[in-house]
């Protein structure tokens, strides 16, 4: 063999390696986003659409490896040595069950849930802005935001309103770049003004994630994709296919590709952070459980998963194993090509699975490490700032992973249930600038308001000066928002007779 042939072979080697990475990190993000019973569908699909994957424990078999990996130590995300975590596999009747909007079990506390409008408000802290006032836009647009999740009303009326009723003065413009930054938050497609633009969000995150990681033939697609919302939106809308195909230039797999991305894309973002659309309660089982003990002992407990033992063939492997170097022709050829894309891609799978597990895992080991003095009292004060960014470091992912690890996941703690992201708070700037817990203004503002004279209560303005004596410097206005998120009436409607 010639040098030239060796460095076409070595060539190609990393060419598939490269490509086997990137479809391993794109399924990984993939089965994180999945709830369980999402995922247990999609194990269901896998097992049927592949032969070389099967139920079974072998040595290679998801529970085995997955409960090997929790008796790591995790030392390097524990501050002291009383920290522990462990994997359990509780039975469904051992977990209580906590359906919103039913009334509270007194055996099941319920720690704050946080609202649609909480959950993007809170992002503005991740997102870099230009300066208080664009975040005071951005933080109006959110309130602007309908059921679906996006602003459809003219950036005009929104300037107008601003100035006629709030004193704030906002060209076009300027909300223009708001909304931008409004854009980037999650889920994708939040802060649209059309279905189109919401779709033409959705792509171009997926394109930006997808050339992360260097999927060449699923950024063809995407792109392909991203053409039918820009250039030919009506005649997707309208179901036109054969002209549409004609239009993109492709047909057969590659088309149906094309479709399905666009079919996967998530019309009406603003229903996956706000309530269920039909009405109906889902109920909701706990991800973990969290124990502490008045020695200041914390034990982590990640709820085992119901997803069976998976691995792959042994037949097909041993195919695969005695077909290396061997040439074949023909039928043969295929038939081996056939076998080995089928192991590979059990084999991947079988990976994601461990991964989502795993990263579920020690993201909640660092969040509870993170917020020990919340755990051991939980005591909302003792709550400190904590974005995703810094778990994200932790850890050891990127930050839009532990957005997706957290979404729509709940622990219970010492027996009251809280979603994972009443674990992450982020601070606001108040009028000097400086950074605020949202939580500490609003205890502040409740205690207040509590402590007021009932025939006599106080104003925005009163309450204003009050916080700035406590050393929380906050507008009039900022108040008024605060206070209608906590859904406490203006002093007009408080005064008593």
């Amino acid at each position: 063999m010639d040098e030239r042939q060796r460095t076409h072979i070595s060539q190609t080697a990393t060419a598939e390696t490269v490509l086997r990475v990137s479809q391993q990190q794109l399924l990984d993000s993939q089965l994180l986003e999945l709830g369980d019973e999402e995922l247990m569908q999609r194990v269901e699909n896998e097992l049927n659409e592949n032969s070389a994957l099967e139920e079974g424990a072998d040595d290679d078999s998801m529970s085995d490896d997955y409960e090997s990996s929790s008796d790591e130590d995790y030392d390097t995300m524990s501050d002291d040595e009383s920290f522990s975590s462990s994997v359990y596999d509780y039975d469904d009747e051992e977990l209580p069950v906590y359906v919103p909007g039913a009334e509270p079990r007194p055996d099941i506390p319920v720690g704050e849930v946080r609202s649609f409008v909480d959950d993007l408000r809170e992002q503005i802290a991740d997102h870099e802005t230009e300066s208080p006032k664009q975040a005071e836009l951005v933080d109006y647009l959110i309130g602007s935001l309908n059921d679906s999740g996006f602003v459809d009303r003219p950036l005009s009326g929104i300037s107008d309103d601003l100035l006629f009723n709030h004193n704030i003065d906002a060209s076009v413009e300027e909300l223009e770049r708001a909304l931008k930054v409004l854009q980037q938050f999650d889920p994708p497609g939040i802060g649209a003004r059309d279905l189109r633009e919401c779709m033409l969000i959705q792509l171009d995150r997926k394109i930006n994630e997808t050339s992360t990681v260097g999927n060449l033939g699923r950024l063809y697609v995407l792109g392909l994709a991203r053409e039918v919302v820009r250039s030919y939106f009506s005649l997707f809308k309208n179901n036109e296919l054969a002209r549409l195909a004609e239009k993109l230039g492709v047909e057969g797999e590659v088309f149906q590709d094309v479709l399905d991305s666009l079919h996967r894309l998530n019309p009406r973002p603003g229903l996956s952070l706000s309530e269920d659309s039909d009405g109906r309660s889902h109920a909701i089982v706990p991800d973990f459980i969290i124990e502490t003990s008045l020695d200041g002992d914390v034990t982590v407990t990640m709820r085992g998963s119901r997803i069976p033992s998976l691995r792959v063939n042994q037949s097909y492997r041993d195919l695969v194993a005695t077909s290396q170097g061997t040439k074949a022709k023909g039928t043969k050829r295929e038939d081996l090509r056939y076998v080995r894309e089928n192991v590979d891609r059990a084999e991947m799978f079988i990976k994601a699975i461990h991964r989502r597990q795993d990263t579920l895992y020690r993201t909640m080991i660092a969040i509870v490490n993170a917020q020990k003095p919340f755990v051991l009292t939980q005591d909302e004060t003792l709550l400190r700032p904590l974005t995703g960014g810094e778990i994200a470091e932790k850890v050891g992912v990127d930050r839009s992973t532990i957005s997706r690890a957290v979404a729509n996941r709940y622990c219970l703690l010492d027996g009251t249930l809280y979603p994972v992201k009443h674990f992450l708070l982020r601070t606001r700037r108040n009028a000097e600038g400086d950074e605020v817990l949202s939580t500490q203004v609003e205890n502040a503002i409740r205690k207040i308001v509590e402590s007021e004279d009932v025939y006599n209560p106080l104003n925005d303005n009163e309450i204003s000066e009050l916080l700035s004596r406590q050393g929380l410097s906050i507008k009039r206005r900022t108040v008024a928002k605060y206070r209608d998120q906590m859904g406490i009436p203006s002093a007009k409607i408080r005064r008593q007779f």
